[in-house]
């Protein structure tokens, strides 16, 4: 009779205790593996974009996650403090900055498990030719576009030598102020 009372609460406990169980262990690994995927989506945006010539925000916005991302990882969050310092230009380590760069992405890599991904192969970075001509064009038609439009009353309307001295002045004492 006891031995039937005690079974049945047991089943009783189990049988509300279980669903809570599965349900805390659910979201404890739910929690986990969405953490690990933050890290792991900021760890590749800062490799895809890590020689990205001019800077993309894609990289910026990715720089400024990781205390959040790596808030519980001290080594990573050590290594961003160092090279956030040799970002300033006026900081005596601004010339070694890369340095810090590749450090910062070595403690992201082995915090992520990726041990054996070694700093030479981290500094690696590929971008066919096409990219840098395409750059270069588009700066080349910016300054022309500027040139054009600085020397210019409206399009096709050159101004007369007086005009265009005064408008010199004006472009040159705006910039300094």
């Amino acid at each position: 009779m006891i031995l039937q009372i005690l079974k049945d609460y047991g089943e009783l406990i189990s049988i509300t205790l279980i669903p809570f169980i599965i349900w805390w262990l659910g979201s404890y690994f739910q929690d986990r593996k969405s953490k690990n995927e933050a890290k792991l989506n900021l760890f590749l945006s800062l490799m895809a974009n890590r020689k990205s010539t001019p800077v993309s925000k894609e990289w910026v916005d990715a720089l400024n996650k990781i205390d959040v991302v790596f808030q519980e990882d001290k080594n990573v969050r050590i290594a961003w403090r160092a090279y956030y310092k040799a970002l300033n230009q006026y900081q005596p380590n601004y010339s070694s900055q890369n340095a810090y760069h590749l450090d910062l992405l070595a403690e992201m890599a082995n915090s992520l498990g990726y041990r054996n991904l070694k700093q030479t192969e981290i500094d690696r970075y590929y971008t066919p030719q096409a990219f840098g001509n395409l750059l270069d064009n588009q700066d080349l038609l910016t300054k022309e576009t500027l040139r054009v439009l600085s020397n210019s009353k409206a399009y096709g309307v050159a101004f007369s030598p007086e005009e265009l001295e005064e408008r010199l002045q004006d472009l040159h004492g705006n910039r300094s102020r």
